[in-house]
Parts: C-alpha cells; structure tokens; sequence
C-alpha cells in the first residue's frame, strides 16, 4: 500500500502528532512518504478560478502544488498529520486545503443528505483520513469546526484520530500512559489494514484523555 503522511506540524519530525501518525502505520504494518507542509512551496490560493475556466485542472501558479496533487493522486492512503490550531488547521494545512480545488469542478450536486458539493474532475480512489493532537483533556468543545471542515471537504466516512492531551507524548514522565496510547494507535492501524475502518472499542480508547481531565489540567497549569 503506498500510504502518503501531510505532516502538518510546525515541530517537523518533532511532532506529538506524527508519534501517534507513526503508531498507526506501524499498526497497519506499511511504511510511508512524507511531505512537511512547513517546508514545500506552496502559496495561498488566487482564487481567480482558473484551474475552473482557463486551464481545467491546472492551476495558474506554478510552485509545488502541482507535484503534491499528483503525489496524493497516486496514493492509496493519505493520513494528514496535523495538531489543532485555534479549533481548526494551521495555517500551513489550511493553504494546502484551498489549493486542493483544481481536483473539482464549478458545477454544483447535491448529496442525498441535501448538502451542497462541487462534482469532482475525476475519479479519486484516494482513501484520506485525519490524526489530530490537541492540548485540551476533551475532544467536545474543541474539534468540532476541523471535524466539519474535514468530512465536507473529503468525507463523512473518513477515520479520525483525535489525541486530546497530545503533549503527555513528549513528557517523560508521562511514558507509561503516553505508551498505552500509542498502542491503541497500532491496534487502530491493524484494525483498519484488516477491515477499512477503526472498531468503535478501538475509537473510544483512542477519543479518551489519558489523564484525568482535572489531573491533566492541574499538571499543565503548575498545580
């Protein structure tokens, strides 16, 4: 399986992030390809709709997107590795997302939930899922505007790993639970070699804080 990782952490291979995107592919037994968002050529989107009308599916700028299309085009996983920035993508993700439009269309379907989307260029076989580290103990109140943005833009079937209490992974101290962790990450990853999709056992475990959330707040505030 060609699994291509996004890491879209600022910390590079430093990434509490990338530990847990690292779990889950070690889980699925494969290797990967990274591209860091932080260090590609990649500017905002004009949005001058070119790659709509002028040149369909190409767009008028000419830097490194258009090998990263053709990178994830060609990938049969794409884990986008990213830690939660003001409830939603870094920036560096964010610009990524925006430039992703020459892969649609200006014509406009509606799904059988009723929810508007522009028809895609092509046929994508492209799997796409999403591992998220945030500092917060809780999932609810946090993640819901990058889990929105995420299954509009790709889909609502798209597995998900978001690690609540996330820098517990770079904390020695903190090793033993940071560990059990990382191996529900590996279980999820064989889970979805095996069957294409996370178990809900293995999704709950993964959604859980590792500490307490008074006890994480508490450490994390010097208490």
């Amino acid at each position: 399986m060609k699994i291509l990782v996004i890491n879209g952490s600022p910390k590079g291979e430093r990434s509490d992030t990338l530990k847990v995107t690292r779990a889950f592919v070690e889980g699925m037994g494969e290797t990967f390809e990274t591209i860091d968002s932080m260090r590609v050529n990649v500017k905002p989107c004009l949005g001058c709709y070119a790659c709509w009308w002028k040149t369909p599916g190409v767009c008028a700028q000419q830097d490194d997107m258009a090998e990263i299309l053709k990178r994830i085009l060609q990938s049969d996983l794409v884990i986008w590795s990213m830690p939660l920035y003001c409830y939603g993508a870094p920036s560096n993700c964010k610009v990524l997302f925006d430039r992703l439009l020459p892969l649609s269309t200006p014509g406009v379907e509606v799904d059988d939930e009723g929810k508007n989307y522009h028809q895609g260029r092509q046929e994508i076989h492209t799997k796409i899922m999403l591992v998220s580290g945030c500092g917060f103990p809780d999932r609810e109140n946090n993640y819901e505007g990058l889990e929105f943005a995420f299954t509009r833009m790709f889909s609502s079937d798209c597995p998900m790993i978001c690690c609540v209490e996330a820098p517990l992974l770079g904390i020695p101290e903190a090793k033993p639970v940071a560990d059990g962790y990382l191996e529900y990450a590996r279980r999820a990853g064989a889970e979805y070699k095996a069957a294409g999709r996370i178990s809900a056992e293995t999704q709950a475990l993964l959604d859980a804080p590792m500490f307490p959330p008074d006890e994480y707040r508490a450490r994390i505030n010097g208490r």
